[in-house]
């Protein structure tokens, strides 16, 4: 067991400066670009059945581009934000506004078994960007690969203390959200319907409100345009094949679902079987096949799944465009599929029974902290203090008719403000009026 880290520890990292944080993770990146050969290996334990091509591609440059985002977006993402006056209600006078994101303390990670060091890789870099310690509990048979990522952190200069991979149990997690003192921050899990309900129930049951993402299953929808021309027909078939088979067909965001016009479903079938994509039969229980008359009738048997991690569309660009607009789903991918997903720029998420909440992109980074907003009153002028008076009531009445008001009414409101504020200089106090 990594020791945890301690409060003392945890306020050290989170109190330096973030250029210093991210530093580290560029040491960290560069390390993982001369010396992947410990990853490899981890994650060739982990999953047997990969060869070393679509790791890299699917797991170590995803994770080197990740990295790479945060050391050159960071500092703008988490920057502190002075509104100014723009847009400030003249009558709250002289009130400087500020809002600034801190590290929400401990993130726990409960990590999947399909991409072991992608998915909780990004988040841990996250959380240590934002100045947080991280908690990995690594998906079943992922411990080797989770441990190969803290030894990286730790060997360019990481405190072993803000990185803790825990074992693959489930029972020490429950133990730990019901914990007075170990109960984490912020709980972001990447797996299954089921264990995203039973974590809701545990986390429901615990003394202290915790906050969750969930990025669960999800059965991903095709579209394929009624105008698609020989040409999408063709890159639809070879993107469902592609998509079906990558990582063993063990993808969140996989073709499970395929809503093709009538007329265009022969067509369809023919491309897939010439490509040696052997569900394709109607009935088949692997990928279901909608054939459908229009548009409508697809985006209705759609609407009927409780999932909605992703979808494809594939189709002319101005139709397709449009059709993701409609689409329930957190991510919609045109005319592709899977891998535009791994730009580090694009935010993750899902809705409905796939989860909730936002992981990677300038979105994820964010959900990594809290915010903290500061209203600083400036000069010695402030006359609400003094308490509201009856006698009062005119000028707000008119304050408010002469700023959003609208026509005529607006500057009569305007005259009324100023008559009702010269009436009240020359008033007694409220103190000689009782």
């Amino acid at each position: 067991m990594t020791p945890r880290g301690g409060a003392e520890t945890r306020a050290l990292w989170s109190s330096r400066p973030l250029a210093e944080r991210l530093a580290l993770l560029r040491r960290f990146r560069r390390a993982l670009a001369v010396a992947p050969g410990p990853m490899l290996a981890a994650l060739a334990q982990a999953i047997p059945g990969r060869n070393a091509t679509e790791t890299l591609t699917a797991e170590i440059l995803p994770l080197a581009d990740a990295c790479r985002f945060l050391e050159t977006e960071a500092e703008a993402i988490l920057a502190p934000r002075r509104p100014g006056n723009v847009g400030k209600p003249f009558w709250l006078g002289r009130i400087d506004l500020e809002f600034h994101r801190e590290p929400r303390g401990v993130v726990l990670l409960l990590g999947p078994a399909n991409y072991p060091l992608l998915l909780p890789g990004v988040q841990a870099l996250q959380a240590l960007a934002a100045g947080n310690a991280v908690r990995l509990k690594p998906g079943r048979g992922a411990r080797p690969v989770a441990l190969a990522l803290r030894n990286l952190l730790v060997s360019v200069g990481l405190a072993p203390e803000l990185f803790e991979v825990m074992g693959e149990e489930v029972e020490p997690i429950r133990a730990m959200l019901h914990s007075p003192t170990e109960a984490p921050d912020l709980v972001i899990l990447t797996g299954s319907t089921e264990t995203g309900r039973a974590l809701l129930a545990d986390l429901a049951s615990a003394p202290r409100p915790i906050p969750a993402i969930l990025e669960l299953s999800g059965r991903d929808g095709v579209f394929v345009l009624p105008g698609a021309t020989p040409a999408d027909l063709d890159r639809a078939a070879q993107a469902i094949r592609f998509g079906r088979a990558l990582n063993g067909g063990a993808t969140c965001i996989a073709p499970r679902r395929l809503f093709v016009p009538r007329a265009l479903a022969r067509e369809l079938a023919e491309r897939l079987r010439a490509l040696g994509e052997p569900s394709v039969p109607s009935g088949d229980a692997a990928l279901e096949i909608h054939e459908v008359a229009d548009l409508e009738e697809a985006l209705a048997l759609d609407a009927a799944c409780p999932f909605a991690l992703g979808a494809s569309v594939f189709g002319p660009e101005e139709a397709a465009r449009e059709l993701a607009g409609r689409l329930n789903a957190g991510t919609v991918v045109v005319n592709d599929m899977i891998v535009p997903t791994a730009d580090p720029r694009l935010p993750f998420g899902a809705r409905g029974a796939s989860g909730f909440g936002v992981t990677r992109g300038a979105e994820g980074l964010l959900e990594m902290t809290v915010g903290k907003a500061l209203a600083i009153r400036r000069g010695r002028f402030v006359p609400h203090l003094a308490g509201a008076r009856a006698a009062d009531a005119p000028i707000f009445s008119a304050l408010l008719g002469a700023v959003h008001g609208g026509g005529r009414a607006r500057w009569r409101a305007w005259f009324d403000l100023f008559r009702a504020m010269v009436l009240a200089a020359g008033r007694p106090t409220g103190k000689e009026l009782r």
